[in-house]
C-alpha cells in the first residue's frame, strides 16, 4: 500500500451520492463493514400496491429483510439508519440517510 491509498478515503456506500443510494431492482450491492462483506438486494412489488423489499445477507446466509417498505419507512443497514424515499416498481428503491 503506498502513502497515496492511505490517504484515499475509505466509502462505506460506494454508490451513495449526495445523501442518497439508490437500489435498483434485483442488482446485487456489496458493502464492507466490520471486516465482512455484507449483500444487499432490492426487490419491488405491485399487490397489493407498490412496495419493496431489501435483503440483506453474508457469507453466512440471511441477516436481514426489511419487507413492506413504502416511502417514510426508515430501515437499518450496517449500522446505519436509511429513509425510503420512493419505490418505484421494477426499477429502484430510493434511501436518504435519516438524520437524527
Amino acid at each position: 500500500m503506498s502513502p497515496d491509498d492511505a490517504a484515499a478515503p475509505q466509502v462505506k456506500y460506494p454508490f451513495e451520492f449526495d445523501g442518497r443510494w439508490v437500489l435498483r431492482y434485483h442488482v446485487p450491492y456489496s458493502v464492507e463493514h466490520e471486516g465482512r462483506t455484507h449483500r444487499i438486494v432490492a426487490t419491488i412489488f405491485a399487490q397489493p400496491s407498490v412496495h419493496g423489499r431489501i435483503q440483506i445477507s453474508d457469507a453466512g446466509g440471511p441477516l436481514v429483510e426489511h419487507d413492506d417498505l413504502t416511502p417514510g419507512d426508515t430501515v437499518e443497514i450496517t449500522g446505519d439508519t436509511w429513509r425510503v424515499a420512493e419505490v418505484d416498481y421494477r426499477t429502484r428503491i430510493v434511501l436518504e440517510r435519516a438524520h437524527a
